[in-house]
């Protein structure tokens, strides 16, 4: 989601620069590293591709997951502008014993986005580590505690995942070695092509910058999977992952809601994850509505798209991982260097385990509330019910004691007790 040169620190500006020219001389700065922040720059390092997946590689991993066909359902319609594959995947039990359960607890509907921004090859990866994680339970030689790991997370979740967002800007990435273009084939910025305030300033009309938003909400056929997916799919919760720095995301990002200082109704729940996120790995993540956190805003972006228009309940852009950068180089801003890859997206991995587990307590406790209103705390209304009746009989006895002469209500005079009296009413919610 960053832009290249957040965080970046600036040269030092020479001392003839004083005042109003010290800002002219930054204002000039800044413009001339964003004009070249799609060209190719030298890189501090490159990927290895025997450890990093290229799209080759990738869509053996897609194959790979066919072999589960009861947990795991591949949807290859969704495709780019140069016709590559997006790769939806649907990740759940889709076995018949496993649906009398699901109708007694649904589980939470997640959707996961990967490979939005072409160079963040990062996010990706942790997708797959992920995935073959959770799949890997699935094989039969698996030693219980995987078959276990396995098993408790897909009956917690209904998940959906966009593997490769963007494949033909990864595969412009990969002919042209080009390791800081961001968009897609055409240029644009996938995560500035949605209707949510589209075309503020949060975004650009030029086609050569890197925030490039496109001609018009959904221009690009890579933003349509996402427009139809959420159609179709009533969601709990939306994530988009990206990597240039250690963040986590509330909606909105986007200027006029800046301005407005506007918030989703459930900023309390996602304040309350975000704040469990944060410290579910090693890396410690600052988390806040986005237009408060950093000092930008952006205009049409996914998240923002997905909280505002299609009101899913739980919407975040996560920026998994960062480091102190200096220098026009790129790759190094958004990945970790191949032989420490498999160690950051293992110190990742507990950030999806956590987010399943808090969505899916969330979504029972809510299911909760909607079968049953007075779940959490005990209903009165029969309590007041025996006591009225009970007071009204003894009214009625003491009456009757009184006034001798009156017609007998009771052949014989007894107290009723309560016990007695309540087994006559069906017990309920005591």
């Amino acid at each position: 989601m960053i832009p290249w040169n957040h965080g970046k620190r600036l040269p030092t500006i020479p001392g003839r620069c004083k005042g109003q020219i010290v800002i002219l001389c930054y204002t000039l700065l800044f413009y001339s590293v964003t004009c070249v922040d799609v060209e190719p720059q030298k890189e501090i390092y490159v990927p290895n591709y025997n450890v990093y997946h290229n799209l080759t590689r990738i869509g053996k991993e897609v194959e790979y997951l066919l072999k589960f066909p009861n947990y795991v359902k591949v949807y290859t319609h969704h495709k780019s502008r140069q016709n590559r594959q997006q790769y939806l995947l649907h990740i759940s039990n889709f076995t018949k014993h496993s649906e009398k359960f699901d109708n007694l607890v649904e589980k939470p509907r997640i959707l996961f986005s990967f490979g939005e921004h072409a160079r963040e090859f990062l996010p990706v990866e942790s997708a797959i580590y992920f995935i073959r994680n959770l799949t890997g339970g699935l094989l039969p030689d698996v030693d219980g505690f995987s078959r276990q790991f396995t098993q408790q997370i897909l009956s917690l979740v209904d998940l959906y995942i966009i593997l490769m967002a963007n494949p033909d800007g990864r595969h412009h990435v990969e002919k042209t070695k080009n390791y800081c273009w961001r968009g897609t084939s055409t240029g644009v910025d996938l995560d500035r092509n949605f209707e949510w305030e589209f075309g503020g300033k949060g975004s650009s009309s030029d086609t050569e910058d890197e925030e490039y938003r496109g001609k018009d909400p959904f221009s690009e056929p890579e933003s349509l999977v996402f427009q139809e997916i959420t159609s179709d799919v009533s969601f709990d919760a939306f994530f988009s992952f990206h990597s240039g720095i250690n963040h986590i995301y509330i909606p909105y990002s986007d200027t006029k809601s800046r301005q407005l200082k506007r918030v989703p109704d459930n900023i309390q729940e996602m304040l309350r994850l975000a704040a469990q996120l944060s410290r579910s790995t090693k890396y410690k993540y600052r988390f806040g509505t986005s237009h408060q956190l950093i000092n930008y805003t952006a205009d049409g972006t996914i998240f923002d798209y997905m909280a505002g228009i299609q009101k899913i309940p739980f919407s975040f852009t996560v920026e998994l991982w960062g480091k102190q950068h200096q220098g026009m180089s790129c790759f190094d801003l958004f990945n970790p260097k191949s032989d420490e890859l498999q160690k950051v997206v293992s110190n990742l991995h507990p950030l999806y385990i956590n987010i399943i587990r808090y969505l899916s307590e969330w979504k029972s406790r809510n299911i909760a509330k909607m079968t049953n209103p007075y779940s959490e705390r005990p209903s009165m209304v029969l309590g007041y019910m025996l006591l009225g009746i009970t007071a009204s009989v003894s009214a009625m006895i003491c009456l009757h004691r009184k006034f001798r002469n009156c017609p007998k209500i009771y052949t014989h005079q007894r107290i009723v007790s309560l016990k007695t009296l309540s087994s006559s009413f069906p017990a309920k919610n005591l």
